[in-house]
């Protein structure tokens, strides 16, 4: 009996410990994955910290890179609205002058450069963001949607740009088969066009005074001509019209609301 109650007792101690064993490896196992997972917390709360550096980063150069642009785009409207207004004011002058009292010289000096300046788009950020793939740490849809949008409408304001070109080439090929360009006055005044002064002080010059003084007769009286040439001006001013008064500032309105996002959202104050 004494040796089936020792038997007894000793079952009873061998359960204890394994007991203990079991619950002492179960606290281990917690622990452990305890430990994980404030590892991987913590992992990923630098991971973020991380990409929250990188993508201040990513706003301060988009931030940038946009002022640029609005600088850029700022001096392209002023040129585009001059253009339209000297473009106007050359349609008008032929449609109510005689042709054969038509200024060799204020013809040439407004039709011979009326473009404005090529784009000079800023996207070294957007297109690095782009190939690192950074444009996952972008978490605000809004910016997302705007940058897309802006970088579609500056690639639609090139296209714009080629078109108004094509109209400026022909508008040149016009020029060389109606104006003569002989006169030493007209590299005169392109060279004051050149310089510092105002395009409006070039009508109140002397060189401008002497070339219409000693003005030259048009190459070519020919009618159908002029109103060719008449015809692309009234097209390049139709396009600057919306260039200057609807698609320039509409972009400009874009690139400061796209600023003033990535400032808040980063606050970058």
């Amino acid at each position: 009996m004494a040796r089936f109650f020792n038997k007894l007792r000793m079952d009873g101690i061998r359960e204890n410990r394994i007991g203990r064993y079991f619950i002492y490896a179960f606290g281990e196992i917690i622990l452990v994955v305890i430990g994980i997972l404030i590892a991987l917390q913590v992992n990923n709360w630098n991971e973020n910290r991380i990409e929250q550096k990188k993508m201040k980063q990513y706003a301060k150069g988009l931030i940038a890179d946009l002022s640029s642009d609005i600088r850029m785009m700022t001096e392209s409207r002023s040129q585009a609205n001059k253009k339209y207004e000297y473009t106007d004011s050359l349609r008008v002058y032929i449609n109510q002058t005689p042709i054969p009292e038509l200024s060799n010289t204020f013809l040439w000096l407004v039709a011979h450069d009326i473009m404005y300046k090529p784009y000079n788009w800023h996207r070294s950020t957007l297109n690095e963001l782009k190939s690192s793939g950074g444009m996952s740490y972008l978490t605000n849809d809004s910016i997302i949607n705007k940058l897309v949008a802006y970088e579609s409408f500056s690639n639609h304001l090139d296209e714009d740009f080629e078109f108004d070109k094509s109209n400026s080439d022909k508008l040149d090929n016009l020029s060389s088969s109606l104006l003569d360009l002989n006169s030493p006055y007209l590299t005169e005044l392109l060279e004051l066009e050149n310089s510092d002064d105002p395009f409006s002080q070039i009508f109140s010059s002397e060189e401008y005074r002497l070339s219409i003084a000693h003005d030259l007769k048009l190459i070519s009286s020919d009618e159908n001509l002029i109103k060719k040439f008449v015809n692309t001006l009234v097209q390049i001013q139709d396009q600057y019209r919306i260039r200057a008064f609807k698609e320039m500032p509409n972009i400009l309105r874009d690139a400061e609301n796209l600023k003033l996002l990535l400032i808040e959202e980063y606050e970058l104050n």
